[in-house]
């Protein structure tokens, strides 16, 4: 079997209401999964869960997370069955067999400290045991690994041309999920969907572009 890559995406509510995103203030009630092959993006599996205890359990916090103006359409999602409601371990379990039955070298995330920090808060918040959940996979930053495209003098120029550069001293073009694939699409209308399914399905086509400018270059 080749190796093949699971790209993983969560979405999250807070514990305490702050004003910025912290690590450890992250409950994951939202988690999805792609798993591909590298070298065509061809889909071998996906999966689009939510987390019971947290959706159904923490509904006051739910009322802080990021999107929550996205919850009617959650619902709606999980009336017409296109979202799987699962208990926290059964989700990492199934996250887990998968991983290791596709034979994936590593999992793949966009700003991937922000999604195992959310797991791994979850999990202790959940059962009290404070580890590392997928501790035996290699984790991969596709926001780290987009300085193949941050390098190129095209997407420097889109960045700019665009309004998407830092507010640093000395801008920097901005890699956030959404303005990568606006650039690889060339749709600049494009709005990223915030539900963690969706946003996979964006990131897998952002990582295997990258994976072909990685090849390119070696070539």
């Amino acid at each position: 079997m080749k190796n093949r890559l699971m790209v993983l995406d969560s979405e999250t509510c807070n514990i305490l209401k702050l004003d910025k995103v912290m690590p450890g203030n992250n409950l994951a009630y939202d988690i999805g999964y792609s798993v591909i092959e590298p070298a065509t993006a061809e889909v071998i599996c996906e999966k689009s869960y939510i987390v019971r205890e947290i959706f159904f359990g923490e509904m006051e916090r739910m009322q802080s997370c990021y999107y929550a103006e996205k919850l009617p359409r959650y619902f709606k999602d999980i009336a017409e069955g296109k979202r799987e409601i699962k208990a926290f371990c059964d989700v990492l379990m199934d996250i887990i067999t998968t991983a290791r039955r596709e034979n994936c070298v590593a999992i793949v995330a966009h700003n991937a400290r922000f999604d195992i920090d959310a797991l791994n808060t979850t999990f202790e918040w959940l059962y009290g045991i404070k580890t590392k959940v997928l501790d035996s996979f290699e984790i991969w930053d596709s926001m780290k690994m987009a300085k193949t495209f941050a390098d190129r003098p095209t997407y420097r120029k889109f960045c700019e041309e665009n309004g998407y550069m830092t507010k640093h001293a000395t801008p920097r073009p901005r890699m956030t999920a959404e303005i990568l694939y606006r650039f690889i699409t060339g749709n600049l209308d494009f709005i990223e969907s915030h539900t963690a399914f969706e946003d996979t399905t964006i990131e897998r086509e952002i990582h295997y572009k990258m994976e072909r400018v990685l090849y390119e270059k070696r070539g």
